[in-house]
């Protein structure tokens, strides 16, 4: 019983600490709130007819839908019930501005679409986001540091925008970029190095552009081990960019819509799509002119590269000589020519200029091919350059003029006479020079220069007019220092300002936060009380009744074992006294038999029987029973012999009529009353010496090996009985194994 209450007891308690657990977690998760559909961390609320930020919503929420509904703003306040949200849907909303605060350390997808945002400076506090489509909205414009904090930006959408320009270096810390779209814009070129940081695009789409009508050559210069789709469909493009030829593993190319100029400046992508057979063109490339497919009408122009065929490689001359230097080229388009100087003067011809105006130069271009060095000098001797060029390739071909010697033999002697020259002439003048100033210094002439003057000599006006220079620039840097100051005051105090606004806007969210944490906090924590005392109590209760009833059907069933018992012990009690009764009756009256063999004093034997002592001896009458009526072995002990002679007096009919008797007192034997041992060696069939229904008469003996009968039936210990059936034998044929009757002592 002990320990029946102590496991009672434990599983009290286990289910109380189960019941509590969930209690715990029934009280931190919120119902999802009707017009929104909750399920595994994911919202819903997709047209629900919002108008401001959902807050009642679980508390696990990771995605959180809420498109088509009429919002405005979204606070910045609203997403501390949601830490772990990562996926945000606001599009088809009505949303202008988004605080610069917002901070979302784990949001990584973000849709903004169709909404009217002007600027996106709030991305700042999105340090983990992976996908942004801010399409269909009111940017102006962007700016360099716009997605400076965005490094984990995969894929990136900002079409149908008015956005005019597109800064430089605006994606320079965006290299996991794997998609762009920079469709149905209003700008009029893209910067030549847009598109260098995003080495990892693999798709671009740059379509619906109205005004863009030209691309950089090295537009896509960086992008030749990445780019594998590419969409420039429905813009203003007239040709394309050289840079083209340089994405090795494109895939796709969409240049559908675009008025192309077919001529020989789009030759070179003829040429290269036909390499390019692993490239799925688009069928919508037609030429604005002819109307034709564009690779068609390039094929049929004949467009050739340029060939230099002739020119001057090396030419020597004289000092003032004048000397012609040739260069011709070849293709289709004509190549226009350009002839570099040595002293890196650039020359091109102009048809409409004649020759003989430019024959006052030292250098003049004759003709594309032709140019003329007027007069031959250091100057105009060295290296030239003619640079040839058409829309599919360029040439330059290099020439160089030099002097003879002769020609530097006379250039020295004429230096050298042109040196002597001026040293002389530099003498003389400096003699003139320091001779006046001695006459005027020996006969005081400068006094008189002086006194027709301010009386200030040369030296004293020249420090004046040093003076008030620095007197000058003095007050002007003083001015300069006055005016940085004033400018660095206003700006810290400014400064001062909007930082002192900054810390009072955050100390009153974080208070107004902490005021709803608070009451939500409160909210919870009654909540989480009264359900739990609920439930203690409903354990408690339920715990107290189930060890009543347990106690009340232990009571009840202890009592009825008890009660059972005790009648099952009488009804036994009595049971073995009337069958010991009647087998001492039997034994008494039941005649002896006699058998051949039990003249020779051997008669059969059992082992013994054991009944227990209740009073009186109890034996099984219904052994003897089966014995009777079936003829079945019996194992007896060998001191009982059923020989009784004080049982001659019974009839056959009483015989015959006591295993009825015992049948309806004792019912079928009980092996708990004896020991079960199995038939000893000693013991004897006797089944074919009876009849299988009736018995002749028998006679019996009793015999007792206890030599104080009276002690045995006193004690609480086992008697012994030894049981011997000596049928008694009766004069008849020596052939027939019947019976013979005998006196007793022959036994």
């Amino acid at each position: 019983m002990a320990l029946g209450v102590v496991g009672a007891s434990r599983m009290c308690w286990n289910l109380i600490l189960a019941l509590s657990l969930t209690s715990l977690t029934t009280a931190n998760e919120v119902q999802c709130p009707l017009p929104c559909h909750c399920e595994n961390g994911e919202v819903d609320c997709t047209q629900a007819g919002l108008k401001v930020w959902p807050t009642n919503l679980p508390a696990n929420t990771t995605t959180l839908i809420l498109s088509r509904n009429q919002l405005k703003r979204i606070p910045v306040d609203g997403f501390y019930l949601y830490p772990r949200l990562k996926v945000l849907d606001v599009s088809n909303n009505q949303i202008e501005h988004i605080d610069e605060n917002l901070q979302l350390d784990h949001l990584e997808k973000l849709d903004l679409s169709h909404n009217a945002i002007r600027n996106l400076l709030f991305l700042h506090g999105l340090p983990k986001l992976r996908h942004l489509d801010a399409s269909y909205n009111q940017l102006n414009g962007l700016e360099n540091n716009t997605f400076i904090r965005s490094t984990r930006l995969h894929w990136l959408r900002i079409d149908s925008n008015p956005i005019k320009t597109l800064p430089a270096s605006l994606f320079r810390r965006n290299e996991m970029v794997g998609y762009l779209s920079l469709s149905n814009l209003e700008v009029e070129s893209l910067p030549p190095r847009l598109l260098d940081p995003l080495t990892r695009l693999q798709q671009l789409e740059v379509r619906d552009n109205y005004r863009l009508d030209t691309l950089r050559d090295e537009i896509f210069h960086y992008l030749g081990n990445s780019l594998r789709h590419l969409n420039l469909a429905n813009n203003s493009l007239s040709s394309l960019p050289r840079s083209l030829r340089q994405l090795d593993v494109l895939r796709t190319l969409n240049l559908d819509g675009n008025p192309f100029q077919c001529d020989c400046q789009l030759f070179w992508f003829a040429n290269w799509l036909e390499k390019r057979s692993a490239i799925v063109p688009s069928n919508g490339m037609f030429c604005l002119d002819s109307g034709l497919p564009l690779v068609e009408s390039l094929w049929k122009m004949h467009c050739s590269a340029v060939r230099l065929e002739t020119s001057t490689l090396f030419q020597e001359g004289n000092m003032g000589q004048a000397i012609v230097l040739t260069c011709n080229f070849s293709g289709n388009p004509q190549p226009s020519v350009t002839w570099v100087t040595p002293d890196r003067t650039v020359l091109h011809w102009q048809s409409k200029t004649p020759a003989v105006e430019e024959e006052l130069e030292s250098v003049a271009l004759l003709s594309p091919s032709q140019l003329q060095i007027n007069t031959l000098s250091r100057h105009t001797a060295g290296d030239y350059a003619c640079h040839a060029s058409n829309a599919l390739s360029n040439v330059t071909a290099f020439m160089r003029i030099h002097i003879t010697p002769k020609g530097f033999r006379r250039v020295q002697i004429h230096s050298i006479i042109a040196g002597f020259t001026c040293v002389g002439v530099f003498v003389f003048v400096a003699f003139l020079v320091q001779g006046f100033r001695y006459l005027m210094d020996r006969f005081g002439w400068w006094e008189c220069c002086y006194c027709c003057g301010e009386r200030l000599s040369p030296r004293a006006k020249q420090i004046r007019n040093l003076l008030e220079a620095i007197e000058q620039y003095k007050s002007q840097q003083l001015e300069r220092l006055r005016e940085n100051y004033t400018g660095q005051v206003n700006r810290i105090r400014e400064n001062c300002v909007q930082q002192m606004e900054r810390i009072h806007q955050g100390y009153a969210g974080q208070v107004k936060y902490l005021r709803g944490v608070r009451v939500y906090g409160t909210q919870q924590l009654t909540t989480i009380r009264e359900q739990y005392n609920d439930q203690a109590k409903k354990v408690y209760d339920y715990t107290v009744d189930r060890l009543q009833t347990v106690q009340r059907n232990y009571v009840s069933q202890r009592s009825k074992v008890r009660k059972f018992s005790a009648h099952q012990l009488i009804r036994l009690r009595e049971k073995y006294q009337f069958q010991q009764k009647t087998l001492n009756k039997i034994m008494e009256n039941l005649p002896a038999f006699y058998l051949d063999s039990c003249r020779s004093a051997a008669c059969a034997r059992t082992d013994s029987v054991y009944f227990q002592d209740v009073g009186e001896v109890d034996v099984n009458i219904d052994v003897v029973e089966s014995i009777i009526k079936q003829g079945i072995q019996l194992d007896l002990p060998d001191d009982i012999c059923l020989e009784d002679e004080n049982l001659n007096g019974m009839g056959e009919e009483e015989i015959e009529g006591a295993p009825e008797e015992m049948e309806t007192a004792g019912g079928r034997p009980r092996k708990r009353f004896g020991h079960g041992r199995q038939s000893s060696a000693g013991s004897l069939d006797l089944s074919f010496l009876f009849a299988p229904i009736r018995f002749p008469s028998l006679n019996w003996r009793r015999r007792n090996t206890v030599d104080e009968e009276t002690k045995n039936e006193g004690s609480g210990t086992a008697l012994e009985v030894a049981v011997e059936i000596c049928p008694v034998p009766i004069e008849q044929e020596p052939e027939c194994n019947t019976l013979q009757t005998g006196t007793p002592a022959e036994c």
